[in-house]
């Protein structure tokens, strides 16, 4: 976190001074306060100690009702550009010092380095300095200056030697992107896709990730010859994807989701020069890549971007004669389609998920495309329809005696299923019913997957709620927002904020207030 100067907290306690005392000078006290702008009695008094800032439309509304004639939302504009600027600032500086670092560690491996790597006669990924010069006699160096201090650092990405902070390669990407974006305009495309392919494996294949030195050595020869690709390659582009959903499930979204896209570009660009033989399983991947990326958008809340790599998905699956991952992308992009509003398209696409999955012994598929088609049927309030295809996905579960082969929707299971049942039980207006789905749901699912109990408990809080059961809703509610807190997801933190505003008409009961406080200091109320 980064740390504030005292300047700045100087000027947050001067406006907190500045409500209390409009309020003293009319006679309002901080539960009224509290009342008009919907935040508790407690928040109100740290804002006015300076502890907290509170948002932009809490400062007007108190400007308003203080008849402070703008003077309290030109104070909190004012803070709010300090704090920015600061952490602006901060990043910079602390960007700076890993540009730094980088290039001291940088030295010490190349002077521990090997004689064969000394003489430029081992294989591997190249090190910064060696793109670098390529890059210079490529397009100049006026325009590969800039990317000199990122390069270096990507020399440390790809050795096991080193740990990097997410935080670092985060920034990293953003400015490879940029670099990137302009490189485009002036080299061939291949050229362009190749060091994109070196940068992606350096990011991917470091330690944070799980291959080792002898996997990075084969992605490394692949991505200077991509003719070269073959069965091994590819299981090795599969792992670290199965890697990035394994930290998806527990971090949530924004962990990899630049990892994802950058190493579906690396798979594009195989695809060209792929022999007939591997291309259909090389089209699975970037298939699977593009259902990833869809998810991790759609959890963003950028629904346009998650139907175009779903639909992205679908080609490519189609292409490879992956039935099994057409029938994967068809039901998201239902799920997507019904989530937008377009409940139409959301049951035509379940239907074809259905009439696909129907051809295949994949049970947990033929599940899931029910699945999807009660969910497009509630939203479309259709309340037997929807149970209905609810029934036959549970009904799957029970026909399939002993172990299920394995599936691409592996992680399906009845615990999914009652979850999002509960979900559009509550859509439907079935409270009663919401229950007990949701608390079979969290009976049923697998404790790994964090977003899943995070919204069955939401759902459960909120179908509590509207049973007149407000405590126990407090409960649930809270207990979602702490796991929310783990899985960064804006989807998720929108349903936090939706259910949570759920409780306002109890805001002066002990339990809400209590509750207030604790999701303000989780970061809910920004």
């Amino acid at each position: 976190m980064i740390q504030e100067p005292p300047e700045l907290v100087a000027m947050r306690l001067a406006l907190g001074q500045q409500l209390t005392a409009l309020r003293e000078v009319t006679g309002i006290v901080q539960q009224q306060i509290a009342r008009r702008t919907g935040y508790s009695r407690s928040s109100i008094a740290k804002a006015e100690s300076g502890r907290q800032l509170l948002t932009r439309e809490f400062w007007a509304t108190a400007d308003d009702l203080l008849k402070a004639d703008g003077a309290l939302l030109a104070g909190y504009e004012q803070v709010r550009r300090a704090k920015e600027e600061h952490e602006a600032t901060s990043r910079e500086a602390q960007l700076a010092k890993a540009y730094a670092e980088a290039q001291v560690r940088a030295q010490e491996l190349r002077a521990g380095a090997s004689p064969e790597a000394q003489n430029g006669n081992g294989v591997g990924v190249p090190s910064g300095q060696e793109v670098l010069s390529r890059l210079v006699a490529a397009v100049g160096g006026e325009l590969t200056a800039s990317l000199a201090g990122p390069l270096v650092y990507l020399a440390c990405l790809s050795t096991s030697a080193q740990a990097v902070p997410v935080e670092w390669r985060e920034q990293l990407r953003a400015h490879l992107k940029i670099f990137l974006r302009e490189w485009a305009n002036t080299v061939e495309r291949r050229e362009h896709l190749r060091l994109l392919g070196w940068v992606s494996t350096a990011i991917a294949a470091s330690p944070i990730l799980s291959l080792d030195s002898d996997e990075q050595e084969r992605l490394a020869k692949v991505v200077a010859t991509p003719s070269r690709v073959d069965n091994q390659a590819i299981d090795h582009v599969e792992t670290i994807l199965a890697d990035c959903k394994r930290q998806e499930d527990a971090f949530g979204p924004y962990a990899v989701l630049n990892t994802v896209i950058a190493q579906r570009e690396f798979v594009d660009s195989l695809l060209d020069e792929c022999s007939d033989e591997l291309r259909p399983r090389l089209l699975s991947v970037y298939s699977s890549m593009s259902s990833s990326i869809g998810t991790y958008f759609f959890d963003l809340e950028d629904l346009a971007s998650a139907m175009y790599y779903c639909d992205q998905a679908r080609a490519a699956a189609q292409e490879a004669r992956n039935t099994a991952l057409s029938i994967y992308a068809l039901c998201m992009m239902s799920y997507f389609s019904s989530w937008q509003g377009k409940v139409h398209a959301g049951i035509d696409f379940a239907a074809a998920a259905q009439s696909l999955a129907c051809q295949t012994d994949d049970v947990l598929l033929q599940v899931y495309a029910a699945e999807r088609a009660g969910t497009a049927y509630a939203i479309d309030r259709q309340y037997h329809a929807s149970m209905t295809e609810f029934d036959r996905a549970l009904a799957g579960f029970g026909q399939s005696a002993g172990s299920l082969p394995p599936s691409t929707v592996y992680w399906i299971d009845e615990g999914f299923i009652a979850n999002r049942q509960s979900d559009c039980l509550l859509r439907l207006g079935k409270p009663v019913e919401a229950v007990a789905a949701a608390e079979r749901g969290l009976q049923l699912s697998d404790s790994s997957r964090v977003s899943f109990l995070t919204f069955c408990n939401l759902r459960l809080g909120t179908a509590k709620l509207l049973c007149g059961e407000v405590e126990e809703a407090v409960r649930f509610i809270g207990q979602g927002a702490l796991l929310a807190t783990k899985y960064r997801s804006a989807r998720l933190t929108t349903e936090v904020r939706t259910a949570w505003g759920r409780l306002r008409p109890w805001q002066n009961t002990a339990a809400v207030n209590e509750l207030d406080e604790e999701l303000w200091g989780m970061g809910f109320g920004e």
